[in-house]
């Protein structure tokens, strides 16, 4: 049961984030498949949240204080430019609060959860899963960043993005971290390597198609 769980949550995560990329090939397509982004990132959480198995009192917890802290961040970020620098997000991520989209504070928990699974199945030392997942969040940020201004996920005030994003990233990075390292939650590495693993793939067909290869 918990291998077809898995199987189907791998398929489903896979074939949304490929299908969907390539679709947005086509000018035709591209603007309905944008508006599926937040749905996708729903399905995402969803997904893990399913195959994780972890009901738990304290791992719903741990996910929405993930949520609110991720949202805050955000919101103190797109409002006064301190944290990442001045940007601003477009239409593509839904509904917002605060000129922030809500979709955020789940893509603060898809991420968090999914870079301390995978760091999870190389060591066990909390200093070195706190740092190294941290680095692997900001590394994602450094690949997101291209086709994100390229889809109107956010744009920034300058051209290139602000070195101080990155180091903004890390800080907030490791906090989120630090509250899963606290939560002592089980995160189910498989699953975490497949939505890391189905959300490059979207992002490296997007760089082939902008020419970023």
């Amino acid at each position: 049961m918990k291998k077809n769980r898995y199987n189907i949550a791998v398929f489903l995560l896979f074939f949304f984030n490929i299908i969907g990329s390539c679709a947005l090939f086509s000018p035709l397509l591209k603007p309905s498949i944008l508006l599926f982004t937040p749905v996708n990132l729903l399905l995402i959480f969803s997904l893990f949240f399913y195959v994780n198995n972890n009901y738990s009192r304290s791992f719903v917890f741990l996910c929405l204080q993930l949520f609110i802290f991720g949202f805050i961040v955000e919101v103190i970020g797109v409002n006064t430019g301190i944290i990442f620098g001045e940007y601003t997000y477009g239409k593509t991520l839904g509904l917002t609060l605060f000129s922030t989209p809500l979709i955020m504070g789940v893509n603060w928990i898809n991420l968090s959860l999914a870079s301390f699974g995978i760091l999870s199945f190389f060591t066990d030392k909390k200093i070195w899963l706190i740092i190294l997942s941290s680095l692997l969040m900001v590394f994602l940020d450094y690949i997101i960043e291209p086709i994100a201004i390229n889809l109107d996920f956010w744009s920034w005030e300058y051209i290139t993005v602000p070195i101080h994003n990155y180091f903004g990233w890390f800080f907030c990075a490791i906090i989120a971290q630090l509250l899963i390292v606290f939560s002592k939650a089980k995160i189910n590495q498989k699953i975490a390597f497949a939505v890391i693993g189905s959300q490059l793939s979207f992002f490296i067909i997007q760089y082939f198609k902008h020419g970023l290869i």
